[in-house]
């Protein structure tokens, strides 16, 4: 007959051995979770690619790759159609027409246009693309199974032409969980591909938006160039302070005012960009311009802030930025810019 102090030892031995096996079975399949792309649907590099084209029923994405000195870049244009809710009627009857009648408020179509520079998310974009890699290949679907992965009623297609040739793909539902999605090449090959592909052609003109400033990261800098009209100066970062900035000429002396100034210039944030602003900033006109130089004394990048027409809407100030991420012109956060503006003189006298 078995004791119980026994049969105690048996069941804990037996706990260990369980634990041990599903660390070991979790161990070996954790490498597999990770590699989720595995087949390749085309070939290519990102730098192959020309153009990038979405359309789906109420939208049209069109990327254009680009590149200079400072590396890839995009440009995008989205147009869309988007539903309003139109005013009520001045002669509406007591109620000011508010219980939707034909004379009350309603819904109505309305066409937008938006242009905008991509840069890190963009470029991820088209690292997706060229190669497309997909999760798995299904093979092909009969007519009778559309409705099944989305094709009866697809998302949207996608073009992309890559060394010369147009690749063409028709995106469909979603799979089970929703994360990836089912796509279909002309010749009728299904594939599930990674769902981020979609999610970004369908928002680009709020996922592929560069919103920095800058590409290189604040610890990089090591001197700022500040240039307002005819005046200049020079500061140096304070490794020592967090955000800590110093005259060149005094590098062991925190300036806390230099200091809380470059705080706010970099707090700017882009808004929208302005492929041809009206009027065109004039050259030698902006409010400052600032050049970032590295440690090792090559220049990282620059910005230059212009102050606008009052907008329409507002009456307000406009401000707008140029730097070496953005290439084109942005409209900054106002207020934001308007500290950065008032709190110049006392940096550069």
């Amino acid at each position: 007959m078995i004791s119980w102090k026994s049969l105690a030892l048996h069941l804990t031995l037996l706990g260990i051995a369980a634990v041990v096996a599903v660390m070991v079975w979790t161990k070996e399949d954790a490498p597999k979770a990770a590699k989720r792309a595995e087949v390749e649907v085309w070939s290519g590099r990102p730098e192959q690619i020309s153009s990038i084209e979405f359309e789906s029923k109420d939208k049209k994405v069109r990327i254009e790759p680009k590149k200079d000195k400072n590396g890839d870049w995009y440009v995008g244009h989205v147009d869309k159609t988007v539903t309003v809710r139109t005013p009520p009627s001045p002669h509406g009857g007591p109620d000011g027409g508010l219980d939707g009648g034909p004379e009350g408020p309603g819904l109505e179509s309305k066409k937008e246009s938006v242009v905008f520079v991509g840069v890190e998310q963009a470029h991820k974009l088209a690292e997706s693309l060229a190669p497309l890699m997909a999760l798995r290949a299904i093979g092909k679907v009969e007519d009778a199974r559309k409705e099944e992965f989305g094709f009866d009623k697809p998302e949207g297609t996608l073009r992309v032409t890559v060394s010369g040739k147009q690749h063409v793909l028709t995106l469909g539902g979603t799979t089970p969980g929703g994360a990836d999605r089912y796509a279909q090449l002309d010749s009728g090959e299904v594939y599930a591909v990674p769902g981020s592909i979609a999610q970004n052609l369908m928002f680009a003109d709020s996922r592929l938006v560069e919103r920095e400033l800058h590409g290189f990261k604040p610890d990089e800098v090591g001197k700022v160039k500040i240039e307002q009209g005819g005046k200049s100066r020079e500061l140096v970062r304070m490794d020592d302070k967090r955000d800590g900035w110093a005259d060149a000429a005094a590098p062991g002396t925190l300036d806390e005012t230099a200091g809380n100034w470059m705080t706010k210039l970099g707090r700017l944030r882009i808004t929208q960009y302005v492929e041809k602003p009206t009027p065109e900033p004039a050259p030698g006109r902006a409010l400052v311009s600032v050049k970032y130089l590295a440690k090792g004394g090559h220049e990282l990048g620059h910005i230059e802030l212009y102050k606008g027409p009052p907008a329409a809407s507002s009456g307000k100030p406009t401000y707008l930025v140029q730097t070496e991420q953005t290439r084109w012109y942005a409209e900054v956060i106002p207020s934001t810019a308007e500290q950065v503006e008032q709190d110049l003189s006392s940096v550069v006298k």
